[in-house]
């Protein structure tokens, strides 16, 4: 069994999962790290997923995503921390998800929003109407990051009250050991 933690960009999945996975002694595994991966072993380019993202556009990436998922099959009580839209790469990603755990990292819309664009505007966003486009965006991807979700646990205001509280709800379904 493995915990995959999703949510939308800026909610925390990498620091959560690093920590997360350092606690339960287990590996971690960001599939964004694995994408950069993949890039530069095909491309002999080292590009960040952000660059590669706008460089490439989204149905590349997308691409690789979907490979870099592939890549994963098979990973054992590890902590893998999805990017923001790795749920949205299959229409069956259900399927793939059975048998883990998936926790939703909640971050309330303003907190997200602000943390998100502290490093520029992201390229899946529009330019012109960021704001917009990202409570857009939000109020899309919302209701699937819940559905998928087996634990819902709420990441605006510190790391060490989010971990306590997924471990005490990993506790309380009595799945991890």
């Amino acid at each position: 069994m493995n915990i995959i933690i999703i949510g939308f960009k800026g909610c925390g999945k990498t620091l959560i999962g690093k920590i997360l996975a350092d606690r339960l002694k287990s590996k971690f595994h960001d599939i964004d790290t694995i994408i950069e991966s993949m890039y530069s072993e095909e491309t002999d380019k080292q590009l960040s997923f952000r660059d590669i993202y706008k460089e490439h556009g989204n149905e590349y990436f997308r691409n690789l995503e979907k490979r870099a998922l592939e890549k994963m099959q098979g990973l054992e009580n590890s902590v893998i921390s999805f990017g923001g839209g790795t749920v949205f790469v299959y229409d069956d990603i259900c399927k793939k998800l059975t048998g883990h755990i998936t926790i939703y990292l909640h971050v309330e819309p303003k907190i997200l929003y602000e943390r998100m664009i502290q490093h520029g505007i992201p390229a899946f966003l529009d330019r012109l109407r960021p704001l917009e486009s990202f409570e857009m965006l939000y109020a899309e991807r919302l209701s699937t990051y819940k559905r998928l979700a087996d634990i819902v646990v709420d990441n605006s205001k510190g790391v060490e009250d989010t971990l306590k509280n997924i471990l005490q709800e990993l506790s309380r379904k009595d799945v991890w050991k």
